[in-house]
């Protein structure tokens, strides 16, 4: 074996190994991405803070490296979860549109139906309600048969319409959401449906159902949610002025905000409250001392509020930054792209214009010699279409000279039917005047028969015949006497005139004994109809 085998076997070996440890490192990064997710996801149900959990950022862009989209999807969604809760809303906005896609790309979902519904959340915290229905909306059909979670899009397309005050709408929705949420023995969104419930009612004016909704409420509730429901309540009491439940419901309230920690909103709501509550019974010291608690949670909230505006403007101060820096690199270099990007185009102007002008002179004598062609032929084929068009002036004028003479013999062809025919209507028409006159002159009904019952239409003429002489008759049977058959019928207008039995027969094509059977089924008929 020489060294030159020796060494190609070794790089080989080498080769495999290197590609062995790749796939092994790029297994175990994947493994340690899915664990940040999975670890963002848990803390993000738990509703614990998130907003630093920049490590979601990395696996979203590994997965999206490697095109690893089953896995690109949830991380993209918490990830767009993390800037929310950075209160980075275009960003988080962003990401979960890039979750939907992805969960749709893959058939997960579940990732698309929860981005479609924190889509929804955004647009309703900026006001735009009329968006965030669609997106809902779009959520609870992508939750196929999970109905707690099609519940709780249902209840927030809801919510969305009583903030528009289209009530109609939401009242159907939140029937919708009612029933597949008491279906699932899901408690947490059935309470939620009775407290927009509730809210829909208030608005309305209808205290009385609102009050009922709340009353389902309170045992739905958990110990976290207890204190709002009570709140809602003793609300409307208050509007109710029912002073015993509205105190029985706020000592309630109180001693269930004693045993959680309520949010700062809650409790500005709850300062809300007791504030209009002292100012309904005139206790007006108790109203002061609750309305600067109130100020006190404002502040709070405001300072927070003010605090991640002003992180906000400094991320964003830095970021401006940089990109001066990098904005600044960037442009030295464009200047020199721009100067040889000029210097290249004017050196393909030059060649270009050279180029056309050959082109051009090459053109205008092609066109030269092809125009002193054309001409040629032009005039070849001049000669040899006069020649053409007067051997087919000839035979278009002897065709003509013989098409001339066989509209002649065809006009005198049919002047003389149409003669022969006229004659033999007036002759008709002679008759049946004739026979009008006598009934029974033999000699005319002879005549009449000889002229009609020649051709198979002999009835259509006689009819039409009968018609110019008793104008009006042949209508007016027919509409009085509608079911009368067409042996019937032919028998009645034969009845006008004097006639045999065996003439009868002769002219209907039919038997003696047929006639007296159609005489006596139209003197029936005849009856009948008087």
């Amino acid at each position: 074996m020489n060294c030159q085998s020796v060494k190609m076997k070794t790089g080989w070996l080498l080769l495999g190994v290197t590609m062995v440890l790749s796939a092994c490192n790029t297994k175990s990064k994947t493994e340690q991405m899915c664990a940040v997710v999975e670890q963002v996801r848990a803390k993000y149900k738990a509703y614990e803070d998130i907003s630093q959990d920049d490590q979601i950022f990395e696996a979203y862009d590994f997965f999206l490296k490697q095109k690893d989209y089953g896995n690109a999807a949830p991380a993209a969604l918490y990830s767009g979860c993390v800037r929310q809760a950075k209160k980075e809303y275009e960003s988080a906005m962003n990401c979960y549109k890039e979750a939907d896609k992805f969960g749709r790309l893959v058939g997960d979902s579940v990732s698309a139906a929860f981005a479609q519904y924190y889509i929804g959340d955004l647009l309703n915290n900026s006001g735009h309600e009329t968006e965030a229905i669609i997106n809902y909306k779009a959520a609870a059909e992508l939750w196929g048969d999970s109905l707690s979670r099609k519940a709780k899009c249902l209840n927030a397309v809801a919510m969305m319409h009583i903030v528009n005050d289209d009530y109609d709408s939401a009242f159907v929705y939140l029937k919708q959401a009612l029933n597949l949420s008491q279906t699932a023995e899901d408690k947490v969104t059935e309470a939620s449906v009775w407290n927009n419930y509730s809210v829909a009612y208030q608005l309305l004016d209808e205290y009385d159902e609102a009050k009922s909704c709340l009353r389902k409420t309170l045992p739905l509730v958990d110990q976290k949610r207890r204190p709002i429901a009570l709140l809602n309540l003793a609300k409307v009491h208050l509007a109710l002025d029912e002073r015993d439940s509205l105190e029985y419901y706020k000592t309630q309230m109180l001693n269930a905000i004693e045993e959680v920690e309520c949010r700062p909103e809650t409790m500005a709501a709850v300062y809300g409250f007791l504030i209009k509550d002292a100012l309904a019974v005139g206790d007006y010291e108790s109203a002061y001392q609750f309305e600067k608690q109130h100020e006190q949670v404002a502040l709070d909230i405001l300072g927070d509020q003010t605090q991640s505006s002003v992180l906000e403007i400094q991320k964003k101060y830095d970021f401006e930054a940089q990109a001066n820096r990098h904005n600044r690199q960037m442009l030295s270099r464009q200047r020199l792209i721009i100067v040889l990007t000029i210097v290249l185009i004017v050196a393909l102007i030059v060649v270009t214009m050279l180029i056309l002008n050959a082109l051009k002179k090459k053109r205008i004598e092609a066109e030269i010699n092809a125009n002193l062609l054309e001409l040629k032929k032009r005039n070849a084929q001049q000669q040899q279409a006069q020649t053409e068009m007067q051997a087919q002036y000839n035979v278009l004028q002897q065709q003509s000279e013989q098409q001339l003479q066989q509209q002649n013999a065809l006009r005198e062809q049919t002047d003389s039917k149409l003669k022969d025919e006229y004659l033999q209507k007036c002759h008709i028409i002679r008759c049946f005047e004739v026979l009008s006159r006598d009934r029974s002159n033999p000699m005319a009904f002879k005549d009449l028969e000889k002229s009609l019952f020649e051709g198979e239409d002999h009835w259509a003429g006689f009819e039409t015949a009968f018609e110019g002489v008793h104008p009006g008759f042949i209508a007016s049977v027919r509409e009085q006497y509608p079911d009368l058959s067409e042996m019937e019928f032919r028998y009645c207008l034969l009845s006008h005139f004097k006639l045999s039995r065996q003439e009868y027969a002769d002219v209907l094509g039919c038997s003696v004994y047929n006639v007296d059977k159609i005489r006596a089924s139209l003197n029936a008929k005849m009856k009948e109809n008087e």
